[in-house]
């Protein structure tokens, strides 16, 4: 997976639009700000070489399919070649693949990928349709990790490969081994129509075919979470934390236009609207202990997530 992290922050993409809870069953869409092709909730993907950075004339690589299991919709994966421009050397020219998260460019780049996740599951669920082309192979992985303050601790993961094609849309499960007894805080879906695995991770095929086609669909798991890493190009001051009393956010960014506050359990606690830079929140009436919080633009998009602290 490092090597794919390496790859993804030369990708750049200014203002991801963040999501929580990445689509299980692709039937939510949205058009990415900073380049034409649509992205499943969620999720981010080759697609992200349709930015002009690369080449707006390249082909979208990822789309809504109405092949699928149950429900109107999949997600389909075509591997394409593609024009790199200022990618070059970064990125393979041939290539399709998509995961839960999001790419984050500034003087800074960096890529986020997986979601909030604090569960342990023995399986995950979903269901599939490969078809790739001769000597190439498709692939559906995951992996799950708690974040150590400094490092991610890897702690489970499966892998699922298909170098030959299947007769239409089939049931599958990633059986997740798990090294550690840890609870992980986030996890992470990987797929690709051209998909290989190396000894550090999930890593883009080099060498990939033209024409190899994944389609999938209805991810099963417990959804639970928020996404504590993504980040965003916001700026923002929570204040003070830990807080008795009063909760300040200030921004400055005309993005935000609400937050939503949150106990550990995702039982959502209150969500006020910015009428201005700054907000005061009562957290008197709060229990003692730790909460998330969700800054959101007019679409109901996160834009950034964080935790504060109630003391009393």
């Amino acid at each position: 997976m490092k090597k794919i992290i390496l790859l993804f922050i030369a990708i750049l993409t200014v203002g991801v639009k963040a999501q929580t809870n990445p689509s299980q069953d692709f039937e939510n869409w949205f058009t990415h700000p900073n380049y034409p092709a649509q992205e499943p909730v969620g999720w981010i993907s080759t697609n992200v070489l349709t930015n002009s950075f690369a080449s707006a004339s390249n082909p979208t690589s990822i789309t809504q399919s109405t092949v699928n299991c149950n429900g109107p919709s999949s997600m389909r994966l075509e591997t394409k070649k593609f024009t790199l421009g200022l990618l070059t050397g970064f990125l393979p020219d041939t290539c399709g693949f998509a995961f839960t998260g999001a790419v984050v460019i500034s003087l800074q780049p960096r890529l986020v990928d997986g979601f909030g996740f604090t569960q342990r599951p023995t399986q995950i669920s979903y269901c599939y349709h490969a078809l790739p082309q001769v000597n190439d192979t498709c692939g559906v992985s995951v992996l799950l990790w708690k974040w150590t303050g400094s490092a991610r601790n890897y702690i489970g993961g499966a892998k699922n490969l298909y170098p030959t094609a299947t007769n239409g849309m089939t049931n599958a499960t990633l059986n997740i081994a798990y090294s550690s007894t840890v609870t992980p805080d986030s996890m992470c879906i990987y797929v690709g129509s051209s998909y290989k695995f190396a000894t550090n991770g999930t890593v883009v095929r080099k060498g990939a075919k033209i024409g190899s086609i994944l389609y999938v669909d209805n991810f099963s798991y417990p959804n639970v979470g928020v996404n504590e890493n993504l980040f965003s190009e916001i700026s923002l001051l929570v204040y003070p934390n830990p807080a008795s009393n009063m909760l300040y956010v200030a921004t400055e960014s005309a993005l935000a236009k609400s937050i939503q506050i949150s106990d550990l359990t995702g039982k959502v606690m209150e969500r006020i609207n910015f009428t201005d830079s700054k907000l005061k929140i009562d957290v008197a009436k709060y229990n003692s202990g730790l909460y998330l919080y969700s800054v959101m633009d007019a679409n109901k998009q996160s834009l950034k997530t964080g935790k504060f602290t109630v003391t009393h």
